[in-house]
């Protein structure tokens, strides 16, 4: 197939998935020529990322109501900074007033212009009504060389991170997708403490990138800014 054909394909369809799959003792998955290994002790998923549609998240918790105006506000300005590379760490007591806050910003930064992926990690990537884990060559991959047209940058939201293996989110730190030159790239990382979050920032110390935290509190769906 002609690269012309690959790079049409490509543009065509945004909704696309990465796996990184754990076999004979290592962790790997393909993008187009790129490949991924990691130690990994059994065979098993480490994580998958998966491009979002334009509209924003799927499915997404509460559109919208239950949001305060102040904490998107907070996650737009940090968009927003110069960094290449930043990270903002997002915790509060609540998991929906988190989830909501993070579907909300997604949607919006994908309307911004901004290309919106998940990762999930390994053990949330089997199970019932979940995609099932496929091999190496037949994994659908997401172009990491350059941005795709249109793309303000890359917005990466990480749900409960503070539930992640820290070698898993070393491995997806050094994902290609956050890396392509002249590509501003943001991790939002959704957790219920900060407890976490010191141990996760010194992991992108090699990466030069800016880490931030914020805390949201509880905001029932009712609630208005």
């Amino acid at each position: 197939m002609s690269p012309e054909h690959d790079a049409g394909r490509e543009r065509g369809n945004r909704h696309r998935e990465q796996q990184i799959v754990a076999a004979g003792g290592y962790a790997y998955g393909t993008q187009d020529a790129d490949v991924y290994v990691h130690v990994e002790q059994d065979r098993s998923p480490v994580y998958r990322v998966r491009s979002l549609p334009a509209s924003g998240p799927e499915g997404s918790r509460g559109a919208g109501h239950g949001v305060r105006t102040a904490d998107l506000a907070r996650l737009e300005e940090w968009r927003g900074t110069p960094a290449r590379l930043a990270l903002l760490w997002l915790h509060g007591p609540e998991a929906a007033s988190r989830s909501r806050l993070a579907d909300r910003f997604a949607a919006g930064s994908a309307v911004a212009g901004w290309r919106v992926v998940t990762a999930v990690r390994g053990s949330e990537t089997t199970g019932p009504g979940a995609p099932a884990v496929e091999g190496p060559g037949q994994v659908r991959g997401l172009r990491q060389d350059r941005a795709e047209e249109g793309d303000s940058g890359l917005l990466m939201v990480v749900e409960n991170a503070d539930h992640w293996p820290l070698p898993h989110l070393t491995w997806l730190f050094s994902n290609a997708l956050l890396h392509r030159a002249g590509v501003p790239a943001r991790v939002l990382l959704t957790a219920e403490t900060l407890d976490h979050w010191v141990a996760v920032r010194g992991t992108v110390a090699n990466h030069r990138a800016a880490t931030s935290a914020h805390r949201v509190e509880r905001c029932f769906p009712s609630e208005g800014p």
